[in-house]
């Protein structure tokens, strides 16, 4: 009998005993690894098929009454599901928690609590709430690359692959001077021909050539979007491990910048190689920055030779004038995030087609749509980040900042947008 208490005694404190705990501890341990893991790769092939589309703009756009103006339909006041946002959707599912941690960050939910204030002043409620949750999904594209950085490998991979399609795509446009269509409309390719209303052309040695759109709104939105990948692959040095893959994809950027023919674009893109090539790159050849900067700018040159439209100056001149106006009107509440074109509509003008563009010029269409104090506010939040950055980095908010001068792609279309947020959470991850 004492031989058998002993034996349960022996037996229930080696089940109660503290080393089998860790066993267990270690199982469930493994598991939540194996768990992590997988999701880890799930978020990394959602990340890479995101940079993959990141060019396209295929979507579901939804036509209310408010989207029209004067009986014209606009694409810019159409509420649009891109396919692009469904991938930020599923990787907001997959670390729900995070994101939320950094939407409520002091500083992230003021911008947002001044923005939704802004909302409620809007000329167009429901256009403005679009236009939030559009600059939420901004901030959050922003996060996810500052959180989950693609290896440079396969981001090169991606935005080349990308590049490719998009060349392939625009020189096709640029022979036959018509869309494809095909396949190219499932990537957000629209209907165009040369002799259509407001398409943009360019003419050169008196040859009228369609400018290329690949599947962006509009060839500058191209050039802009490409211009911003090419400053981003040749400065940042983490790429130069990859060579041949850096200097074929900055090859196709710099073709899609010039068949763009956008102007500003090209000239942006001659002064970025030089300022890289004379005060960034270290070598000691002279001769061999001179000469590589000599073909660009002939490069460059001719290109813009090419004569795209003639009404140009006096068109962007109009909206200027126009965003002046309603600035002076609405001062302190501006008219509404997303809202700028039905207070423009109030205004005549004498190019029709044209029209129904914002201003070309990011920062009087933040002023006019967010009113001055929201906008100083985030322009202070802007300048405070320039802490983070390397003289080198800064570079590639230059390229944003002088085409965004010109030209309003970066807070109205759904490519340079997200492609903005994702190359500067990505180069605040490396600290520049």
């Amino acid at each position: 009998m004492k031989r058998v208490k002993k034996a349960l005694t022996k037996r229930n404190k080696l089940y109660s005993d503290k080393n089998v705990i860790p066993a267990k501890a270690g199982i469930q341990s493994s598991g939540s690894q194996i768990k992590s893991g997988m999701t880890d790769t799930i978020s990394s092939i959602l990340l890479f098929v995101f940079i993959l589309l990141l060019p396209t703009q295929f979507g579901k756009h939804f036509f209310f009454p408010f989207s029209y103006l004067s009986g014209v339909r606009v694409d810019y006041l159409a509420p649009t599901v891109y396919l692009t946002d469904m991938i930020v959707g599923l990787l907001v599912l997959i670390d729900i928690k995070s994101v939320f941690a950094f939407l409520k960050q002091k500083k992230i939910l003021l911008l947002l609590t001044l923005l939704f204030i802004n909302v409620m002043f809007s000329q167009s409620f429901p256009i403005s709430i679009y236009r939030y949750i559009k600059i939420v999904e901004l901030l959050i594209v922003g996060f996810i690359a500052y959180k989950d950085f693609v290896k440079e490998k396969m981001l090169l991979i991606g935005f080349f692959a990308a590049g490719t399609i998009q060349l392939l795509l625009a020189l096709l446009q640029l022979i036959s001077k018509h869309s494809i269509q095909g396949i190219f409309y499932f990537l957000g390719e629209r209907y165009m021909n040369l002799s259509m209303p407001g398409i943009a052309k360019a003419s050169f040695r008196e040859v009228e050539l369609l400018r290329p759109y690949g599947t962006f709104s509009h060839p500058n939105s191209l050039a802009g979007f490409f211009l911003l990948l090419y400053s981003w692959v040749l400065i940042d040095k983490r790429f130069n491990r990859f060579l041949i893959l850096k200097y074929i994809s900055l090859f196709i950027f710099s073709l899609l910048i010039f068949i763009s023919f956008s102007k500003i674009a090209i000239f942006v893109y001659l002064i970025t190689n030089f300022y890289f090539l004379f005060f960034v790159l270290r070598i000691n050849c002279q001769f061999c920055k001179w000469a590589r900067f000599i073909i660009l700018a002939v490069l460059s040159i001719l290109f813009m030779q090419a004569q795209t439209d003639p009404l140009t100056l006096q068109k962007r001149l109009e909206l200027l004038k126009n965003s002046v106006s309603i600035i002076l009107r609405h001062p302190v509440t501006g008219v509404g995030v997303g809202s700028y074109l039905i207070v423009q509509n109030q205004f005549a003008s004498k190019f029709f087609y044209f029209f129904n563009q914002p201003v070309h010029n990011i920062f009087l269409l933040a002023i006019a749509e967010l009113g001055i104090p929201i906008s100083l506010f985030i322009f202070y939040l802007l300048f405070s980040f320039l802490k983070k950055f390397r003289a080198s980095s800064i570079l590639l908010l230059a390229s944003i900042f002088f085409t965004g001068f010109f030209d309003h792609y970066w807070l109205t279309l759904q490519q340079n947008m997200l492609l903005m947020g994702f190359v500067i959470g990505a180069i605040l991850k490396r600290r520049g």
